[in-house]
């Protein structure tokens, strides 16, 4: 066969694998860029925002890089807006989104700020996208932990379904910012821009955390709102800066106001819990037979009102005795048993011991998604 031939051959199968790959990794939604000392780049097709400094300048680089050349957020915050049935109690939830601002950690502030004033956003927008677990519902989500004598790889594992309102786009907002600040212990928050608080994340130290809904309602010490507590992602965000281990996590949060109820998975290298928080309680639940799991009802007795939900019962066999070991992709297929179809954007599973994230995102069911598997620990000691 003549050469040029070959060579034609050869470029035709270069040019269908890239095409391939890049269907596989899915679109760039954020252009890869530098702002200051901060980056965003795609790690095995995700984009991963690495900030570094002080507040201001981690407020700059948030907010040049994933509030400015975010795709359509003005679109998604109106499409999202009236899929919860919130457009025209908007006004009210800002209002009352400014009434916690008082309250906001001083440094998480400042990044916020700096973010909206860089990105020429309004401020309330940054201010509702952070206390939306607060003043709103609709997230959902299940979490399995693994400990590690039920692991096969010996060390423990921390599954989370993330299930919220599948507005149009939403999932490309989606990406894991790293914040390496100063004071702080780096971390990682796998999010959605705006938003600077933390959904999911695991930090340098492995502590790995999500967050569980909770209806205020379904709470037995029925305590009221509290207008002082720190907003709840910014409040986990907080444990993941200063904390390594779960008993750490959990003396800070006791210490801390806390605004309303709700759910914090949490496992370290060691080994997990369930946090059942309210205004005025924090109560622990730990594994039954070396497994852990949380779906959006209380189930201590302290504060469980009605502990009925198909997802947990679903994944309660896993706490039966002698049920078996599990690696990573045994978690993930539990997971799948629990998704909630369009409304799972994001499947994930951490290694705490590892300081990796497998995480699957994206329109659909999460579940049925390759997962990317991203090495962490490397990025945390990025120089």
């Amino acid at each position: 066969m003549p050469r040029f031939v070959l060579t034609l051959a050869a470029c035709a199968v270069a040019s269908f694998a890239s095409i391939a790959q890049s269907a596989e990794l899915g679109p760039k939604t954020f252009p890869e860029a530098k702002h200051g000392k901060g980056d965003l780049r795609y790690v095995d097709g995700v984009p991963v925002l690495m900030l570094r400094g002080k507040p201001a300048e981690m407020g700059e680089q948030f907010g040049k890089l994933a509030v400015e050349n975010a795709p359509d957020l003005s679109g998604l915050h109106e499409r999202f807006l009236k899929d919860s049935g919130q457009t025209k109690r908007y006004p009210v939830l800002a209002t009352l989104a400014g009434m916690l601002k008082p309250n906001m950690p001083q440094h998480i502030l400042t990044e916020i700020e700096a973010a909206a004033k860089v990105s020429d956003r309004e401020l309330s927008l940054l201010l509702f996208a952070n206390t939306v677990a607060d003043l709103s519902s609709g997230m959902g989500c299940s979490t399995v932990i693994v400990e590690k004598e039920r692991s096969k790889s010996g060390n423990p594992l921390f599954g989370r379904n993330f299930d919220w309102l599948p507005t149009k786009g939403i999932t490309d907002h989606t990406l894991v910012v790293v914040y390496r600040g100063e004071g702080k212990r780096a971390f990682a928050a796998v999010t959605v821009s705006p938003i600077c608080g933390v959904i999911s994340g695991m930090n340098d130290a492995g502590l790995s955390i999500t967050i569980n809904e909770i209806s205020i309602k379904q709470s037995k010490d029925k305590a009221p709102f509290n207008w002082k507590g720190t907003p709840l992602l910014l409040a986990f965000r907080r444990v993941l800066e200063e904390c390594g281990t779960v008993a750490e996590a959990e003396k800070l949060l006791r210490d801390m106001q806390r605004t309303t109820t709700c759910c914090l998975t949490i496992c370290d290298k060691t080994g997990g819990a369930v946090f059942e928080i309210t205004p005025t309680n924090i109560e622990v639940r730990t594994h039954e037979n070396g497994v852990c799991c949380c779906t959006n009802h209380f189930r201590s007795e302290k504060l469980c009102v009605d502990d009925k939900c198909g997802r947990y019962a679903k994944l309660a066999p896993l706490m039966i005795k002698d049920a078996g070991k599990l690696g990573v992709k045994d978690v993930f297929a539990e997971l799948d048993k629990v998704e909630q179809g369009k409304n799972t954007l994001q499947s994930m599973v951490f290694e705490p011991a590892e300081r990796v994230l497998h995480l699957a995102y994206g329109p659909g069911n999460a579940t049925k998604l390759a997962a990317h598997k991203l090495d962490l620990g490397k990025l945390f000691d990025e120089k």
